[in-house]
């Protein structure tokens, strides 16, 4: 794991469910579905775009994506079909673990119906704990309804089926804003997590209450 104190990594969850955690610090994770249900894997460890596409997926699987973390330490509690706290469900790609940690819900159609086609937004259930270390500066999204979304990823491809543009383009009554962190921030996101894509390759999930 990244050099973080262990008692903050205790503080998020269980450090002996070693496939709970996603603790490689800011680095490329990717992801992978099983198109019969839905249900996303995250290889937890960090892995290289090369080497993600050279990936031999099982039958009914497709790759999600590849970007950068946005957490300096994140956990999952729980795969997301489980009843309680648990080690991840785990299978092996090669030489690859992947952890079975959420299962998308359907695109909301508001702002897709009003145009936008620079993002996506969908529920995604999931049992997340994410940690920023202190003197980090963050972005915080917040969207129509007025709370507050934690960035989850930068660089992102694939998700959005094309390569990542540079302008962001956001609705009028969302913004966002910089906060830098005078100490280490642990958050739950909420199960399901309400999550945004940006073809700008950004994503962010929540909504949280950073203070």
């Amino acid at each position: 794991m990244v050099s973080i104190n262990k008692s903050a990594l205790t503080k998020m969850g269980n450090t002996e469910w070693t496939n709970n955690w996603t603790a490689g610090g800011l680095e490329h994770y990717c992801e992978i579905r099983n198109d019969q249900t839905g249900e996303v894997w995250l290889c937890q460890q960090p892995i290289s775009h090369k080497e993600f596409q050279s990936l031999q997926l099982p039958n009914e699987f497709s790759r999600v994506g590849i970007g950068r973390s946005a957490h300096d330490a994140a956990y999952f509690r729980r795969s997301p079909d489980a009843t309680e706290d648990s080690p991840v469900e785990i299978m092996k790609v090669g030489d690859r673990f992947f952890s079975k940690v959420a299962r998308p819900g359907a695109l909301e159609q508001k702002y897709m119906k009003q145009g936008y086609r620079n993002f996506i937004l969908l529920p995604v259930y999931k049992y997340h704990k994410v940690m920023f270390k202190a003197g980090r500066t963050i972005e915080i999204l917040t969207m129509e309804d007025g709370k507050d979304y934690v960035p989850n990823a930068t660089e992102l491809n694939v998700i959005l089926g094309n390569q990542p543009v540079k302008k962001r383009i956001l609705p009028e009554d969302w913004s966002i804003r910089k906060i830098t962190l005078e100490e280490g921030l642990i958050l739950e996101i909420p199960c399901p997590a309400r999550v945004c894509f940006f073809k700008s390759g950004y994503g962010f999930h929540g909504p949280v209450e950073i203070f």
